[in-house]
């Protein structure tokens, strides 16, 4: 399947995850308390901790495996089994010290942990690394998009009350579960006879470990910061700062995803010795992400005041200055994703994104300590911030000997002139109308309209491929 293709199936899903959130959030803000969504968040990163040991690094590392040998059905089956088993035994071994630890440590609201604990089921069932691997997109759509939509309607039907948390946690996790479950009999027939290969198991493990460190060092600043404001503040921040990230991860959504698509096309181009067409091909990944990304950044940033006015319940205002100082990590996360995991980790050069991401998450760690008693939730957004763009700054000068850096860099320059230009133009739009929905609907138009006129004058050469592959794609239905 192409990349075209696949990038429109998980366009398609992202915009449906970006839809449902703008249904659920404002309702369940308008249900539950800062204090409960806190809870939540703060209870659901403790027990993000343990999936991440139980995964221990297979949904990037089966991707990539996948990518290279999918072509022999054989070896395809032998390698799917024997990563599976690995996959099992590590998520059983977390899911037991999991209740252990909230056993010991978990006393205040321990059966929202307990209850929690349930989402280490999709650890042990998650085989989406194959799909991925595959580059068959479309069942792991189809997949997510039925449980999203299951669980939007059941949401609506179930959770009535502020006494309906423990529902709203057992719904998120079952439905999630059973889109998982569904995948299993979407599996490809050549390989469904169980085979396992132990020297294929033993060869997994130290690789799985590589990819496993920089992932539990992404977490210090991914699910860290809410433990710690859970820890050092309260639940009220824990709120304010998880929702003003599900703002910026309903924009990251967009755009993050082509990275996971494109990480087994560079493992099965590298797999073919093809180094420049891999080079090429990355190139040109950059420059399509920053062309996407730079507005979208700038433009939630225009329109942070008034869609927090209208999205989330009035108690949750201290979300729209947050959202807005976030923005800038979608062009940092998506930059991170092309150099960091579709280049380094496609090309086997673990050792380098995982010293960026260790490096940055370490002094993640020490600002959230310094800052978040002092400052909450708003020392837990400079921190991320910080992460963030000093992560991708270590990658970028990692790969400077082998990629085009600066000449990718200087490529990007119009998209932030003209984002810029393009976020006080829709702040200002925006004050002209009374209706706040009306008047975010207006400024992402205008925003748009502004954006694309203005790179079709500059004549754009990202705009001009863009245009064309639609054009070939709607040209051949």
């Amino acid at each position: 399947m192409s990349i075209i293709k696949n990038y429109i199936y998980n366009t398609l899903y992202q915009v449906m995850i970006m839809i449902i959130p703008l249904i659920t959030i404002p309702y369940l803000t308008r249900i539950f308390s800062p204090g409960q969504m806190g809870l939540n968040a703060y209870s659901l990163s403790i027990v993000n901790y343990f999936m991440l040991f139980g995964m221990l690094g297979m949904q990037m590392y089966g991707n990539r495996q996948v990518g290279y040998i999918r072509d022999d059905k054989e070896k395809l089956r032998r390698y799917f089994w024997s990563l599976y088993s690995t996959q099992i035994c590590t998520s059983l071994i977390a899911m037991v010290a999991y209740y252990i630890f909230v056993g010991i440590f978990m006393k205040e609201n321990q059966f929202i942990f307990l209850i929690q604990g349930l989402n280490m089921l999709m650890v042990v069932f998650d085989i989406s690394w194959l799909f991925m691997g595959l580059e068959d997109f479309k069942k792991v759509v189809i997949r997510n998009s039925t449980a999203k939509l299951v669980g939007l309607v059941s949401i609506f039907v179930f959770v009535r009350s502020s006494d309906d948390l423990i529902k709203y946690i057992l719904l998120t996790i079952f439905i999630n579960l059973a889109g998982l479950l569904i995948m299993w009999t979407n599996i490809p027939k050549s390989i469904r006879k169980i085979e396992i290969d132990m020297k294929i198991i033993k060869e997994t493990i130290f690789p799985l470990i590589r990819l496993f460190l920089p992932q539990i060092s992404t977490q210090v600043y991914l699910l860290l910061s809410r433990t710690l404001i859970g820890a050092l503040s309260d639940n009220d921040q824990v709120a304010y700062y998880d929702y003003s990230q599900k703002i910026i991860n309903i924009i990251l959504s967009l755009v993050a995803s082509v990275g996971v698509i494109l990480l087994p096309r560079i493992s099965n181009i590298l797999g073919q010795g093809k180094k420049e067409e891999m080079k090429k091909l990355v190139e040109q990944t950059f420059s399509f992400v920053s062309y996407v990304s730079i507005p979208m950044a700038f433009g939630l940033m225009g329109i942070s005041k008034i869609l927090v006015s209208w999205f989330l319940d009035p108690q949750y205002y201290a979300v729209e200055r947050l959202t807005v100082a976030s923005s800038i990590i979608i062009v940092a996360v998506n930059w991170a994703n092309i150099i960091g995991i579709q280049y380094l980790v496609g090309s086997k050069q673990e050792n380098k994104y995982t010293i960026s991401i260790v490096i940055s998450g370490v002094i993640n760690l020490i600002m959230n300590i310094i800052l978040i008693p002092r400052y909450g939730a708003t020392g837990a957004v400079i921190s991320i911030i910080e992460a963030e763009v000093l992560g991708i700054i270590l990658q970028l000068i990692f790969v400077r000997k082998q990629l085009p850096v600066v000449k990718m860099l200087l490529g990007t320059g119009r998209y932030w002139i003209v984002s810029i230009i393009m976020m006080f133009l829709v702040s200002y739009v925006g004050g002209f109308i009374a209706n706040p929905v009306l008047a975010n609907v207006v400024q992402v138009v205008t925003g748009g309209v502004f954006y694309l006129l203005v790179m079709f004058i500059l004549k754009d050469k990202t705009q001009e491929l863009v245009i064309s592959k639609a054009k070939g794609i709607i040209m051949r239905r």
